[in-house]
């Protein structure tokens, strides 16, 4: 397992510009409090859109690493615009060859996983 970093707090997440814009070092390990808000989060209103989802879930994403288990959970909760929060999760999981064998195989059709793979190939250079 990856090494525990100290889970950062949301106001301190909050409240740094590079982590709200995606752009910080991955530093914080996210702590299930966090996710749990960014779960609750993503089912308010304001991100009712694909492109809000993404930009959340690519700021968090940004500056947190997350376990397969909870890619997997965005992955589910973002029907729309799930291969794209996929790849951009992949870049953030501590457990890489869990995702391929967990949150890969939860696409159905062949076109979902080619879009994955592609997506994930472009920006990281690995072959799922």
């Amino acid at each position: 397992p990856a090494t525990q970093l100290p889970a950062c707090t949301m106001s301190t997440f909050l409240g740094d510009s590079k982590a709200t814009q995606g752009s910080g070092d991955k530093k914080t390990a996210m702590d299930e409090t966090n996710f749990k808000a960014l779960v609750d989060s993503l089912k308010m209103s304001a991100y009712q859109k694909d492109k809000d989802k993404l930009k959340r879930i690519t700021a968090v994403c940004g500056s947190s690493l997350i376990s397969s288990a909870q890619a997997l959970d965005l992955v589910k909760l973002t029907k729309g615009c799930n291969t794209e929060v996929a790849a951009i999760c992949y870049g953030s999981v501590v457990d890489p060859q869990n995702f391929k064998d967990t949150v890969f195989p939860t696409f159905k059709w062949d076109e979902e996983r080619d879009e994955v793979a592609a997506k994930v190939k472009s920006k990281y250079g690995v072959t799922l």
